[in-house]
């Protein structure tokens, strides 16, 4: 009996004790967790399948990556990272597009709010992280009220917005993410309220495409308990330290071998959009599929009276200089019409859309031309802190304000819109 007594002496004793820090950290105001990537709860499914959207009318929360420190995200009516809609009217601008353009900076460092602020018309930025030009195409005809058919089981929401017409349509391109997000379409889904990957690329000889089962429940869960439980984050803060720990003497006494030998030439879905499609009949295939999606916002863009201007935004030599530096020595071994990849496969997009009178900007060329690349094997990172964030490739603030100051140029120089300025 005496034993049972103890047991819940010391059961309600390290209740109390729990309770007592607690209270304690809150009037101390220990912080919160800070979940670094997409903020859970921040995106919703949307459709019949695994596709996704930023949640409509979310209010703030935070976004945090590498480079950062923690700023403001959220949704408007229209699922848009961009303030209310309600005043908008005829001849505003409409950016679809990707992570490139969303939030990887503060809302007014962002290049879409810069360009407003330039011509005094409304931007809408309808971009949204990790999507790809069948997505973007689904979210523009969303906003537009132009949703068809089988579209609807991929871009429904509760409410189906019919906004004003745009005068522009400005679609920002990553060229190696929308190939391969069409064709693995939807490349991402959200598991338990967090963006995980859907589809892999299995065998790119094949074309295969592999499903990716994550559990994201203990990651959602951590989140969950860290912005509820200041205990719980003393003991997650605790854990995460000693982990690191062990990690990092790990690494230190983990011998690295080194060999003279150059690392061993691999192709993965990186390649995707520098394959020789000729050498590559699903990959020939699945591009002009894709193609197609790029034509239909010509085609959306016409029906709604809008300009369109497509905004390329390249692989950049700073993070992809070594991987193709691998692949143009494997090649050397092969006659020029067996070479598995081609560099230069962007030309083949610039032709098609000067085929289809799109106008576009390569946005990637002139950040190229800033400092000094020829090519994507060039030495060096030079737009590390420049244009693009140290420890991750998308545009920092002064990349967002060279966006906005070339975009600008080239909606004056070639008369795209009438922003109101003399020439």
């Amino acid at each position: 009996m005496d034993g049972k007594k103890n047991s819940y002496t010391v059961i309600i004793s390290v209740i109390v004790a729990i309770f007592l820090i607690e209270i304690s950290l809150r009037i101390i105001g220990f912080n919160k967790y800070q979940f670094k990537g997409y903020p859970p709860y921040y995106l919703t499914k949307v459709g019949k399948y695994d596709n996704f959207d930023i949640k409509e009318n979310i209010t703030e929360t935070e976004f945090i990556f590498n480079d950062s420190t923690p700023h403001k995200v959220w949704g408007n009516e229209v699922g848009c990272f961009d303030e209310s809609v309600k005043n908008i009217s005829n001849n505003y601008i409409l950016i679809a597009g990707d992570s490139n353009s969303w939030g990887y900076v503060p809302y007014d460092k962002n290049w879409s709010y810069l360009l407003e602020k330039k011509i005094n018309r409304k931007v809408l930025n309808c971009s949204v992280p990790a999507y790809s030009t069948i997505q973007e195409l689904y979210k523009t005809k969303k906003i537009l009220g132009k949703l068809e058919g089988n579209e609807k089981d991929y871009a429904s929401t509760n409410s189906n917005k019919n906004l004003y017409n745009p005068s522009l349509i400005i679609l920002q391109y990553t060229f190696n993410n929308d190939f391969l997000g069409d064709y693995l379409f939807p490349q991402y889904k959200l598991q338990n309220n967090i963006l995980t990957t859907n589809k892999t690329l299995d065998n790119i000889f094949k074309g295969t495409i592999r499903y990716k089962e994550e559990n994201k429940f203990w990651d959602r869960l951590k989140y969950d308990l860290n912005q509820k439980l200041y205990t719980f984050r003393v003991l997650h803060r605790g854990h995460y330290f000693l982990r690191e720990k062990i990690k990092n003497f790990n690494k230190k006494e983990k011998k690295i071998s080194k060999t003279s030998t150059s690392p061993r030439f691999v192709l993965t879905s990186f390649d995707l959009s520098y394959l020789n499609f000729e050498k590559f009949p699903w990959a020939k295939k699945a591009w002009k599929d894709h193609l197609k999606n790029i034509l239909e916002f010509k085609k959306i863009s016409d029906d709604v009276g809008a300009e369109l201007l497509f905004v390329f935004w390249g692989d950049l030599p700073d993070y992809s200089r070594n991987h193709f530096k691998q692949a143009l020595d494997m090649q050397k071994q092969f006659k020029k019409k067996d070479h598995l990849i081609n560099i230069n496969n962007d030309e083949l997009l610039f032709k098609f859309l000067e085929e289809n009178n799109i106008n576009y900007l390569n946005l990637s060329k002139l950040a190229w031309d800033l400092v000094g690349y020829k090519s994507l094997t060039d030495d060096g990172e030079r737009l590390r802190d420049v244009l693009i964030w140290r420890n991750d490739n998308h545009p920092n603030i002064e990349g967002n304000k060279f966006m906005s100051e070339k975009i600008y140029n080239k909606l004056l120089d070639d008369n795209i819109i009438d922003i109101g300025v003399d020439k």
